[in-house]
């Protein structure tokens, strides 16, 4: 049988936080998303958002869940103004 879930996987899963992952989730999308459409290495991304490298690609793998969401707000932010 085939249940349908929310639109929050952390909420199906019952994590703790799941609002707060869910949010950082989209945060992080949204950086790759920017990354990619404008062909960013790692470095070059990570310099334009403030941070280093190895923690931008940390995020990218999905290891965000002790990422500040405010830090992830601020990063996406950063990039978006640079880029344009």
């Amino acid at each position: 049988m085939i249940e349908e879930g929310s639109k929050n996987l952390y909420a199906d899963l019952d994590c703790a936080d799941a609002d707060v992952m869910q949010r950082k989730a989209m945060l992080v999308m949204r950086i790759s998303d920017v990354v990619s459409a404008k062909a960013l290495g790692l470095v070059q991304a990570s310099a334009l958002m403030g941070i280093e490298a190895f923690c931008l690609e940390a995020w990218l793998k999905g290891h965000f869940r002790d990422a500040d969401e405010t830090v992830l707000h601020a990063c996406l932010h950063r990039l978006e103004v640079q880029l344009h």
